[in-house]
């Protein structure tokens, strides 16, 4: 689809070499979508902990200077003719859509005023979402399933009618308040677990409006949680989601403390980076690793993605999987920096940081 409209060049923020300082430039040439992909006009972007990995560590960057930031909200001004969504519609020109961009490759980036996303792996916004609201979901949401369905090996089958495999078997989240914890939470839920989640004093009754069974102040000692754990579930627990990648060696001290029920004990985090628990302590960890998402060379990731996206969505619009709460931290391109801050300083807890880049 073409477009006479389009600049030749937008407004980004960029970093120029990894663990430099981030500069707006407006100079910044406008991507071009392949047939498979949508050009967005970004609406809102969200700031997440990858963000930093990237600009400091380099991350999947493929080149610099680099535009960060991998999710956001916005409007499709120009689509590829074969750029098929989840759903199994083509996506158009005007659509509202979200969803997680490519990390670390050109174009790609959003905190810029147009990215580029992935048809297959996009998320048409629900209508019972504000174009806010639909920023907020992408990474916590696809993160959860990942790690649900495609590391714990839970099976997706009656998740919407609330009639999973789950029978009242329990399972650990650390992190439940969090923005992948919270999605972890209800997705369990939703699959016929018990979840007993680990927060703070202050999410308790939000992790309670989840629907968490029980929760545990991640405060505690690693001694108390261990006991608090036997407690709650009558020692019968061999799942657990590590949604903030700390826990190793909590979840080590955990499963070493109290015998499996099932003879099959697995662990999922969202920490890929550093050395997995030893296997021979009789329980199998799988990290969650969605950072090649869009990919060609991921094919297999980004179509276990495309098979439940259509899950999410209804999820979302019939309100059985319930939205975070934000705060705008930032209006326009130069407002990011301050959103970004405002994200690393940890004060707004678990409320998902945003900048607004656009009117709709």
């Amino acid at each position: 689809m073409g477009s006479t409209s389009l600049p030749t060049t937008m407004k980004a923020l960029v970093t120029p070499s990894q663990g430099a300082p981030a500069e707006v430039r407006d100079n910044v040439s406008l991507p071009e979508p392949s047939p498979t992909q949508v050009l967005v006009r970004t609406l809102y972007a969200a700031i997440n902990p990858v963000d930093v990995f990237t600009t400091q560590m380099g991350l999947l960057v493929e080149s610099w200077p680099f535009v960060p930031g991998c999710e956001a909200s916005g409007i499709v001004v120009k689509a590829g003719n074969e750029a098929r969504n989840a759903l199994g519609g083509y996506f158009k020109k005007g659509d509202i859509v979200a969803g997680c961009a490519r990390l670390g490759v050109e174009g790609h980036g959003t905190f810029a005023e147009y990215f580029l996303l992935d048809a297959e792996v996009a998320l048409p916004k629900p209508d019972s979402l504000t174009a806010a609201q639909a920023s907020t979901v992408a990474v916590g949401a696809l993160t959860a399933f990942l790690g649900v369905f495609g590391e714990l090996g839970i099976s997706i089958e009656g998740l919407e009618e609330g009639k999973g495999e789950g029978e009242g078997k329990w399972v650990i989240v650390f992190g439940g308040a969090g923005a992948v914890g919270r999605y972890a939470v209800q997705t369990l839920k939703l699959a016929g677990y018990k979840v007993v989640a680990s927060c703070s004093a202050g999410s308790v009754e939000l992790l309670k409006s989840l629907g968490a069974d029980a929760t545990i102040d991640y405060k505690k000692s690693a001694d108390d949680i261990v006991e608090e754990v036997k407690r709650i579930t009558e020692e019968k627990v061999d799942l657990a989601f590590d949604a903030v990648s700390v826990n190793n060696d909590l979840v080590t001290k955990i499963f070493t403390a109290i015998p499996s029920s099932s003879g099959r004990r697995l662990y999922t985090t969202t920490n890929d980076w550093d050395p997995a628990p030893d296997a021979s302590l009789g329980f199998t960890t799988k990290p969650i690793e969605l950072g090649p998402l869009g990919r060609p060379s991921a094919a297999e990731l980004n179509s276990k993605l495309t098979s439940w996206i259509p899950v999410v969505y209804r999820l979302l619009e019939s309100g059985k999987l319930k939205v975070g709460g934000y705060s705008v931290e930032g209006e326009g391109i130069d407002g990011i920096p301050k959103a970004w801050e405002a994200q690393k300083s940890g004060r707004l807890g678990s409320k998902k940081v945003i900048a607004k880049l656009a009117d709709e």
